[in-house]
């Protein structure tokens, strides 16, 4: 629903100059794009694989003040209420003693075309942010948006399929050509000191330091979770209790969809004295439960390995394995990679016959920021790779994802993708161009060939002859460019205009679209459409 006239007006008449400090750093590219220069010449060891940020911690390394301006508010139209609350600050402000409270308007209205299918697609997302803390020490937030859409023809055909939006909610059909959907996100987060601090949440998480993540990704749609951070000199330990929902389960008419629960262990270690190089590793158990089994207390125990754990229970659970790295070559080139093991028999791998539960990704990627001693001109490449198989397990209740949705690339298995973007940024201004580029091989004729990582791994053909696109060879390529203009920085409110050519083709399959958009919104999180 549209916000009712009179709440807003009380709203406005509420307002004061106050600023309100928000305890997570919202998870959006461009925002990180922006601290990515001085990120990359932190020597103080600040842990960037972590995400989201918690912003007290962001504050030691990144003037935020500086990197956030606004350039051009000198006239006296910004000293206005008007002007201010348009260009600078949060639509209500509120500092009561120990208590700062923001609102602020959420939206995403974006108009488009697709000129090689003449399909025209909008997007129309309404909703409100609320941010506040007390004492500095308690701080929480919420956000709701209700959207309507028509979506490229290839997003709504895996709507359709799914009845998810990618990284969004369940879809109401309002008919033939429109969609209907909600996404609600919130949490309460307690910093006890600089060494310890919580986070209760419904919200996505993201661990690595590239585009993807082949780990833990904000691909799927938010869920709940209880996150403890604990640092202590060059260590961080991230703890991640929570649980998600299984879609491809019919839904019981008395407890809705089944439940699966999830604990992930990351351990972020920074090396040698100017911390330019950083280790990571990752653990994570999924399981579903059982009217004899209920809830895994083993799971709880935030020091013990999970995989020696879910073997010794005699579990049927899904326990990975991971590593994360980031060398920092120097002030403004940095090396990242990743490592994720689902099942890894040596010997296996060694007689080269193609194994099935040969499982295994990696990530390998580049950042260069500054390039050509450019201020704000930004260069990343990243290649993916990622087995047959990997991800799956015997159900949709303990294979790697949540709502439909893959936890790590959107790809699914069986795929490599190269992924590249330029971007530059002069005062208000920013152009991105970018280019993707991925072959996979698709599951056909019935058969799972280790592509679709909600199906059955013990429904395969045989357990051998397994290589690399194994199914459907299938190419994806897409290029895009984007301009947007920003108009406030408190909730990166930007003016927006692009355009996506995508091409997608295998033996039975010849897709392409070319699609020019324009559009205002509040940049506040990822979506991927890029699959």
């Amino acid at each position: 629903m549209l916000m009712r006239p009179y709440f807003l007006f009380i709203l406005i008449i509420l307002s004061q100059a106050a600023t309100a400090q928000e305890f997570v750093f919202p998870l959006n590219r461009d925002l990180n794009t922006r601290m990515g220069s001085q990120l990359a010449a932190d020597t103080t060891g600040f842990h960037t694989s972590i995400f989201p940020y918690v912003t007290t911690d962001l504050d030691s390394v990144v003037n935020r003040d500086e990197t956030f301006s606004l350039y051009g508010c000198e006239s006296s139209f910004y000293k206005t209420w008007i002007g201010r609350k348009l260009r600078k600050e949060h639509l209500l402000n509120v500092d009561a003693d120990d208590l700062r409270l923001s609102v602020d308007p959420v939206f995403n209205l974006q108009l488009g075309r697709d000129q090689r299918n003449s399909r025209n697609v909008f997007v129309n997302t309404r909703g409100v942010l609320v941010q506040g803390n007390v004492s500095n020490k308690f701080f929480f937030y919420s956000s709701f948006h209700e959207n309507q859409a028509r979506y490229l023809g290839y997003i709504d055909s895996l709507v359709r399929r799914n009845k998810v939006v990618p990284g969004q909610g369940i879809v109401k059909f309002l008919d033939d050509e429109k969609l209907d959907f909600s996404v609600a996100t919130g949490g309460m987060g307690y910093r006890v000191n600089r060494h310890f601090d919580f986070l209760l949440a419904q919200d996505r998480l993201f661990i690595g330091d590239g585009y993807r993540s082949l780990l833990l990704s904000d691909n799927a749609y938010p869920f709940p979770f209880l996150r403890a951070n604990m640092t202590f000199w060059k260590f961080r330990y991230s703890v991640i209790y929570s649980v998600m929902q299984d879609l491809q389960t019919p839904p019981d008419r008395n407890v809705g969809y089944p439940k699966k629960y999830s604990t992930f262990h990351y351990l972020d270690i920074n090396v040698g004295k100017r911390n330019r190089l950083t280790l990571g590793i990752f653990e994570a158990v999924i399981w579903k439960p059982a009217a004899s089994r209920g809830y895994e207390l083993h799971y709880l125990n935030p020091f013990l390995f999970l995989r020696p754990v879910e073997n010794s229970i005699g579990s049927p659970d899904n326990a990975l394995l991971g590593l994360n790295a980031r060398w920092k070559i120097s002030r403004s080139h940095v090396v990242y990679g990743q490592l994720m093991l689902d099942e890894f028999l040596l010997d296996e791998v060694r007689s080269g016959k193609g194994w099935w539960g040969n499982k295994q990704a990696f990530q390998l990627g580049y950042k260069s920021f500054n390039l050509f001693a450019v201020k704000q001109l930004n260069f990343q490449t990243e290649f993916n790779f990622v087995r047959p198989f990997m991800y799956q397990h015997r159900s949709s209740s303990q294979n790697y994802s949540h709502y439909s949705q893959p936890l790590a690339h959107p790809l699914g298995a069986d795929f490599y993708e190269s992924v590249s973007f330029l971007n530059y940024r002069w005062r208000n201004f920013f152009a991105e161009v970018r280019f993707q580029y991925a072959r996979a091989g698709k599951d056909t004729a019935g058969f799972n060939l280790g592509n679709d990582i909600f199906l059955d791994y013990d429904d395969r053909p045989t357990d051998y002859g397994y290589y690399m696109l194994t199914g459907l060879k299938s190419t994806l390529s897409s290029y895009g460019v984007r301009f947007n203009y920003l108009v406030n920085p408190k909730t990166n409110f930007v003016v927006e205009a692009g355009a996506d050519f995508r091409y997608y083709r295998n033996a039975v399959d010849d897709q392409s679209s070319r699609y020019f958009y324009f559009g205002l919104r509040t940049s506040l999180e990822n979506y991927y459409f890029d699959f």
